[in-house]
């Protein structure tokens, strides 16, 4: 097996992807790309999909091979198929991608504005740069560059065609022009079950840009296999083997949870307070000043490393408004990272609005005091790993009194009380900030920590205090599964690839930035 070089502890973001290709309404594999070799499977791909989806994969990669070779994928055979496909994913709030026979411009633009998370362009990227360059411009994160090789040549036309381009230098290539994520696949080991080229994407991973993703595709056969190229890329593509059982749908669900969820990683994330589109950051919930615009600061932390990012919509339930739909998918197309939105959510409706819209998890807080059965109703549509409940919790002579509105309203509900029956309810995550404590920059309140991580078994995300690195070492040391914090680096007293280095050497697991 190959290892890494970087051999400290991460947290994976890493994805496996199950792949639908299409072929005359019905989903098929070629062998090594070719036609003449080609293997259908009966059932229907909406059957095959919802199977898949069925394991918690993040992401679906559908093809349309008839419009690859074709070259018009609007006038495939298979357009009303990819149509369902979108509409199956957005009820199972899986993200898909789709590549084959995007040729133009207006066709890209379409797909986009129509809902497909991703598009996959190879033909159209190697003939038209600069339109590509363009593309990503308006479509930031949204476009995968497809290249496609056999012995490390690109390939195009739906592998028909020869280029003269190394898959490496296209890399570089594409990578100056803006592109950050790139689809390659070894045509020889496509289909093949004979294992995926560990060497090349270990040789693309020690020269391509920090932000640049890869995701492998070609020949997977087993979980060892993945595992070994993931070490190197950032999600692998797998079709055959899942579609004909020699990776089954359990090892698959067990992949997923295995490089998704630890308990040993511990999580650094910055907090967007946001009014009237602007990031904003106060003391002890008052005072608020203009902290910046919230798609630039989610760029900013994502490309620094951070681990999530969470968005809170502090006065729309002060306001009676829902939280700001375009400020979240504007968060949504500029980071990789996830990220949680909370603020001005009172029904189902709003959670499905704002996870639609391309946030992870919805954090509710005043609504859930107020209806405690929205948790469970939330839990039950979305999976508990969706729903955070936030609490803000202030001293009281009796331990800490839950306060809601901002913060603005005591509630008369005891903190630690309150955190146990939300988790009971089906909260996944806890996110409790000290009101005594927020901006303070004095600490985190490690007795609520402590009170709180006794009676809860879920993560614990703690909030309100930070004002230095071993605030930070402190809380995840004892008992807190993530550390929040905003004006610290808005105002940028702390970076963050700082503060996980210092981390490291306290012996903290942290995902490397």
């Amino acid at each position: 097996m190959v290892t890494p070089k970087r051999t400290k502890l991460t947290l994976s973001r890493k994805n496996i992807i199950p792949a639908l290709d299409l072929s005359n309404k019905t989903v098929v594999r070629l062998y090594k790309g070719d036609f003449s070799k080609k293997e259908s499977f009966s059932a229907s791909p909406l059957h095959l999909a919802t199977t898949l989806l069925k394991t918690g994969v993040r992401w679906l990669h559908v093809i349309d091979l008839d419009a690859a070779r074709l070259g018009s994928l609007l006038t495939s055979p298979n357009h009303s198929i990819i149509s369902e496909l979108l509409t199956t994913c957005h009820e199972w709030h899986v993200k898909i991608q789709l590549g084959g026979g995007i040729r133009s411009m207006a066709v890209a633009h379409q797909l986009l504005r129509e809902g497909f998370d991703r598009i996959i362009l190879g033909t159209l990227a190697l003939e038209q740069p600069e339109a590509l360059a363009r593309l990503i411009k308006k479509f930031p994160s949204r476009i995968v560059v497809a290249l496609d090789c056999r012995d490390n040549i690109v390939m195009t036309r739906g592998w028909t065609r020869t280029t003269k381009l190394r898959v490496h230098d296209a890399l570089r290539f594409y990578e100056d022009l803006g592109v950050d994520a790139f689809l390659i696949t070894d045509i020889q080991r496509d289909g093949t079950l004979q294992g995926m080229n560990v060497k090349l994407y270990q040789s693309l991973h020690e020269m391509k840009r920090e932000r640049t993703r890869i995701i492998a595709s070609g020949g997977a056969r087993s979980i060892t296999d993945i595992n070994e190229v993931l070490a190197w890329a950032d999600a692998v593509i797998v079709g055959k083997a899942i579609l004909d059982g020699t990776i089954s749908t359990e090892q698959v669900k067990q992949s997923v949870i295995q490089h998704h969820v630890t308990d040993k990683i511990k999580r650094i994330i910055p907090c967007l307070d946001v009014k009237d589109g602007r990031v904003v950051k106060g003391i002890k919930f008052k005072n608020l000043k203009d902290a910046g615009d919230p798609v630039e600061l989610a760029r900013l932390y994502d490309r620094e490393g951070a681990d999530e990012l969470v968005f809170l919509d502090i006065t729309a339930t002060l306001e009676g408004r829902k939280a700001m739909l375009d400020v979240i998918r504007a968060v949504a197309e500029e980071v990789y990272i996830p990220f949680s939105v909370g603020g001005g959510i009172r029904t189902l409706d709003d959670m499905t609005a704002i996870i639609r819209a391309g946030a992870e998890k919805v954090s509710i807080n005043s609504a859930a005091v107020k209806n405690p059965k929205l948790i469970t109703q939330g839990a039950k549509k979305f999976g508990s790993q969706c729903i955070m409940v936030a609490i803000d919790a202030k001293r009281s002579s009796a331990g800490w009194e839950v306060y809601v509105n901002a913060g603005t309203t005591p509630t008369g509900l005891d903190a630690i009380s309150w955190a146990e029956e939300a988790v009971t309810r089906g909260a996944g995550e806890l996110l409790v900030t000290s009101i005594d404590r927020d901006g303070t920059k004095s600490g985190y309140d490690l007795e609520l920590l402590a009170a709180l991580r006794e009676r809860v078994n879920v993560p614990l995300i703690i909030s309100g205090g930070a004002g230095s690195m071993e605030h930070f070492k402190d809380a995840l040391t004892q008992g807190a599964d993530a550390a929040l914090a905003a004006s610290l680096f808005h105002q940028k007293e702390l970076r963050i690839q700082q503060l996980k280095h210092y981390l490291n050497q306290h012996d903290i697991p942290v995902r490397d930035t």
